[in-house]
């Protein structure tokens, strides 16, 4: 019942912990380690080694392990916790190949308080990852982009349908370039990011300083042609900006996003150095017709933002909310100090 030293297993399954991602199901293919260094210093390597997984099924970068699966058999990557740095875009361009994180669910630190970080600070890395192969899964990690140039336009470039992310912290604009280019985001949706699941994720930060460019989405920024069907579940979008401008979410383009988007249960923040000042709207929907960002109708559900005066100034028939009214359209945060009744 056991496949070592690819991993524990029961009856053939992959076991990678506990909750709802802790099996990804039968037919799981081959295992990949990922490894800090491959020192004795560092003791998940020499954890690995005593149990004999051998130096060549070992990587210290994402490039190289994804590199040694094979794309429509449910290869799997694990990656114990610490820092893995890349120099270019990661190409993660095989379909039904998976990155699970070893360090737990907790992936909201940055690549100075590693859990399992991925990142670059190269100049001109467009994406630290460019997602291009779809139904692929990914578990429990961070990836970031901090490289300090106006081509680092963001951390995840999602580019194929199908994509579930769970615990995945996705993060951009470290770099002060970045924070004051307006085309750079966290997350990128671009044309063929059809129906991606994000499920306790989040996106963006509150603490590397503050976002300046027009229009600038701190967390999400769609871009080609009506990616559709989207759907954000119990996940944070974090901010950090004074200038009014600032979204956390941009639909910049005629129809840069399609229809049936959801956001549930979704908490949007921004953090402004000056208390008590809120941002003009959390999304930027691109108007009047016919350049609306999004083409059909997109819903929160359930949602709620502090440090933004609207969900979103276009009134253009394209977005919709359900939550009950605490400041205007709902879900806006208030003061709990009204007297009973008002």
């Amino acid at each position: 019942m056991s496949r070592y030293p690819h991993g524990v297993s029961v009856y053939g399954i992959p076991v990678y912990g506990s909750g709802p991602s802790s099996v990804l199901g039968p037919g799981c293919g081959k295992i990949v380690w990922m490894v800090a260094t491959k020192a004795e210093s560092n003791l998940y390597y020499k954890q690995l080694h005593d149990n004999g997984v051998s130096d060549n099924d070992m990587y210290t970068t994402l490039t190289t392990a994804l590199a040694a699966t094979t794309a429509s058999r449910n290869d799997v990557i694990l990656a114990t916790p610490g820092t893995y740095t890349e120099t270019a875009e990661v190409a993660w361009s095989k379909a039904n190949t998976h990155l699970v994180g070893l360090g737990g669910p907790n992936a909201r630190g940055d690549y100075g308080e590693p859990n399992v970080v991925i990142y670059t600070t190269t100049a001109a890395v467009g994406a630290t990852v460019n997602i291009t192969g779809q139904n692929c899964q990914f578990y429990n990690v961070t990836i970031q982009n901090a490289g300090n140039d106006a081509g680092n336009l963001c951390a995840v470039l999602l580019n194929k349908y199908g994509c579930y992310f769970e615990n995945v912290s996705i993060q951009g604009n470290l770099a002060s370039t970045q924070r004051s280019t307006a085309a750079c985001s966290s997350l990128y949706i671009s044309t063929n990011g059809h129906y991606p699941m994000f499920v306790n994720c989040n996106f963006g930060n509150t603490c590397w300083g503050a976002i300046s460019g027009a229009n600038q989405a701190s967390c999400v920024r769609f871009v080609g042609s009506q990616p559709n069907d989207g759907h954000f579940k119990n996940c944070r979008f974090l901010s950090d900006s004074s200038t009014a401008s600032v979204v956390a979410v941009s639909a910049p383009l005629n129809c840069s996003a399609g229809r049936n988007w959801l956001w549930e249960d979704c908490f949007f923040y921004n953090y402004n150095s000056t208390p008590g000042t809120n941002l003009n709207q959390v999304f930027y929907i691109a108007g009047p017709a016919p350049t609306h960002g999004f083409a059909y109708k997109a819903t929160l559900r359930g949602c709620t933002a502090n440090g933004w005066d609207e969900w979103t100034d276009a009134d253009n028939d394209r977005f919709f909310a359900d939550m009950p009214i605490t400041g205007l359209g709902g879900g806006l945060v208030r003061e709990p100090t009204a007297a009973a009744g008002n």
